[in-house]
Parts: structure tokens; C-alpha cells; sequence
């Protein structure tokens, strides 16, 4: 009997021809997004492989070969872009905490709490003027063993900076409104606004008073992007 590898696009079929009902076979291995795909498309699966002499045994465990036939056959199933990207290296390592369930907890800042800040680019030229203020302080970073880090920054009003992002960052309006200019083009972000600003963007920031936002990065060493 010809074995089949059934994946959560078989039971999509199944469901898509009007069928209710899978049967498995001894030799069959339905991987386990099939199976929640198929509870939750009300495909009722009827396994034959679990019936040994009448009565009920676990199914054994997939080999290493096994669960890499079914990662192949899932691939190839979603195109040449899929596994491509499965096998490509990752861009960016990621440091992913090493401690479960350990919280950390920061209280929320005064801007006459956080330390200012010289901004400067590879180069070493100072990208913030002091006119403007700029404050910032670090509240999740890398030394938490996370992939990201987060904190507050602000600055008033001025000329503005400008900043070349290696890293993606996502900006949180908290108080005040923030202005960024990327490409010609002007975002006006009020309290309670976000604004996702992607690697290798080349932006101006500027508030036509004075600005609080909270930032997360990836990754969490983004001064070492510079």
C-alpha cells in the first residue's frame, strides 16, 4: 500500500470537494497542522493505523527521516519561494530569552529621568543637536536575553535629526506629536499613534514642540547596527 504523507493542503482539498470525513491508513502520517487544520474544519478523521487486535495503541513517534520527508513534501507543496527561505540563513541572529517566566518590570519615566543622548553614525558625527534635548533610556535590551528591546525617547523642538535605521523599529506615540519624514513624505503621529519604520530607511525625525515615544527594535543590540 502506497504511503501518503497528508498535510494541513490535503485536508483544504478535502474540505474544498465537500468531503467530511478522512480515513488513515497503516503507513499513512498526517502532521500535526493537518490535523488541527482539520478540527478546525470539521474533518472528521477516522484512523485505522491506531486498531491493533482490537484494541488502542499509541502511535509510534516519527523517525528523523520521517519528519524530514514531511517537511520536503510540505515545501514542495508551497513552492520553490517556501523552501528557499527554509534553507536560506538567517539575516539576523536572534538572541531569544533564556529564562521562562521571568518578567521584567519598568516603571514609566519622567522625561527629567532619562539621561541624554549624543546620536552619532558610523562616521562619529553627531546627528541630534543639543537644542533639541534628545533623552533617551534603554528599558529592554540585549542583556535581558531578548530579541528585542524597547524604551522611551524624546526630544523638543528644532531642527529635528536625522538617522539611517540597520535595524526594524516600531515607534509608539506617548505624549506630545512626532513628525517623520522618509522619501519625501511627511508622517504627523499624535498620542496613541504607531509608526513602523523598516531596516535601511533613511528618515528625519522633528515635533513642532516636544515628543515622548516609546520604541522597540529588532534586534535588541541596535546600537551595534550602526
Amino acid at each position: 500500500m502506497e504511503k501518503r504523507i497528508i498535510s494541513k493542503f490535503d485536508i483544504e482539498r478535502l474540505k474544498s470537494e465537500g468531503q467530511t470525513v478522512l480515513r488513515l491508513e497503516p503507513g499513512d502520517t498526517l502532521t500535526p497542522l493537518a490535523r488541527d487544520t482539520a478540527m478546525e474544519l470539521g474533518i472528521k478523521i477516522q484512523d485505522s493505523r491506531e486498531l491493533v487486535h482490537g484494541a488502542v495503541s499509541a502511535a509510534p513517534a516519527p523517525t528523523e527521516d520521517k519528519l524530514e520527508a514531511i517537511v520536503k513534501a510540505v515545501l514542495e507543496r508551497m513552492g520553490p519561494s517556501a523552501a528557499a527561505a527554509a534553507c536560506a540563513p538567517c539575516a539576523t541572529p536572534k538572541v531569544y530569552g533564556a529564562r521562562p517566566g521571568q518578567l521584567k518590570f519598568a516603571k514609566y519615566p519622567r522625561d527629567d529621568e532619562m539621561p541624554t543622548l549624543e546620536l552619532r553614525d558610523a562616521a562619529g558625527v553627531l546627528r541630534n543637536p543639543p537644542e533639541i534635548d534628545f533623552r533617551l533610556v534603554d528599558v529592554i535590551t540585549i542583556d535581558d536575553s531578548a530579541s528585542i528591546s524597547g524604551g522611551f525617547m524624546s526630544w523638543h523642538k528644532g531642527p529635528g535629526f536625522s538617522w539611517t535605521l540597520n535595524y526594524d523599529e516600531i515607534d509608539y506615540v506617548v505624549e506630545g506629536r512626532m513628525e517623520i519624514t522618509c522619501e519625501g513624505k511627511t508622517i504627523y503621529a499624535d498620542h496613541g499613534d504607531t509608526v513602523f519604520i523598516p531596516k535601511g530607511s533613511s528618515v528625519h525625525w522633528n515635533t513642532p514642540t516636544w515628543v515622548k515615544i516609546y520604541y522597540v527594535t529588532f534586534p535588541s543590540n541596535w546600537a551595534d547596527q550602526i
